[in-house]
């Protein structure tokens, strides 16, 4: 494992079956009980339902400006909401391009696990297939591919996997939804502060974009592993995308841990400046 360093997120090469051992044993390095019994755990009932934007409506001139002050009030109350996207048309991401993504994730993350190790972090690298811990010398319960895809200049082909055939081409389309989803939600997060497009715009718009896509295996001792450690994405925005209905997404709201109802299938959640398999593209 790598040392310690000044990194918040530190990346290492997967070399062992530990994820698809069936002797039910969980090695040390994964064993967070006190971390775990630590975090607030509420019941579907009491669970908040997470603010919906409807990407139509916010685009659309007519209801526009109800949408998104709608959208400003998540941003501000919440920092966090879910963008319902409308299949079939210009408003919002492509559910084609969603569906090759989920697919093509599965297919990597279903590879033995020296087809995975293909793309595996180099040295003390951030990109590829690996590890993904931030409380050394604890491992958080998941396996994780993390690329560069904008500006297409700063991405590392060797790093992109090939198996699945698909896989890069549905990275590729997929980040490109996600650019023009960005655009128009920092477009309307403008309109909402008063100021021009550009404003945003400018500030974000075309700067790097990454993609982190986190499989988290089935564990017979869920009480014991933390799939993701809780952390804030200081980043303009950061576009979640599940690939299944499973729960355990949990949002920090106003000081106090609080589980959401999970996504919806077909929308994007989304957070604005602030078993499962899914992808979160950040910029």
């Amino acid at each position: 494992m790598a040392a310690a360093s000044n990194k918040i997120v530190h990346r290492d090469e997967i070399t062992d079956d530990t994820f698809t051992d069936d002797s039910g044993q969980i090695p040390e390095k994964y064993i967070r009980t006190d971390e775990v019994c630590a975090g607030a755990v509420v019941g579907e009932v009491e669970a908040y339902e997470l603010p919906v934007v409807d990407m139509s409506r916010l685009l659309d001139t007519e209801s526009s400006a109800s949408e998104t002050a709608k959208l400003g009030s998540a941003c501000r109350d919440w920092g966090f909401f879910q963008a319902r996207t409308a299949p079939l048309t210009n408003h919002g991401v492509d559910e084609a391009a969603i569906q090759r993504m989920k697919e093509t994730t599965v297919q990597f993350f279903g590879l033995p696990l020296d087809g995975k190790n293909t793309v595996a972090v180099r040295g003390d690298g951030f990109e590829g297939y690996g590890h993904h811990y931030s409380r050394l010398p604890k491992l958080d319960w998941v396996e994780s591919v993390i690329l560069i895809t904008q500006p297409v200049q700063d991405r590392n082909m060797e790093l992109w996997p090939t198996n699945p055939p698909m896989f890069r081409h549905a990275l590729e389309e997929y980040s490109a939804e996600v650019t023009k989803l960005m655009t128009q939600l920092l477009g309307s997060m403008a309109a909402d502060l008063g100021v021009g497009r550009e404003a945003l715009l400018g500030a974000f718009g075309g700067r790097r974009q990454s993609v982190a896509i986190h499989h988290y295996p089935p564990c017979r001792h869920p009480d014991k592993v933390m799939g993701n450690t809780a952390h804030t994405d200081g980043l303009a925005l950061t576009v979640l995308l599940p690939a299944d209905d499973a729960p355990g997404l949990q949002v920090l709201r106003g000081g106090g841990g609080s589980p959401c109802a999970r996504p919806w299938s077909s929308t994007s959640a989304t957070s604005s400046p602030t078993a499962r398999t899914g992808a979160s593209s950040t910029g």
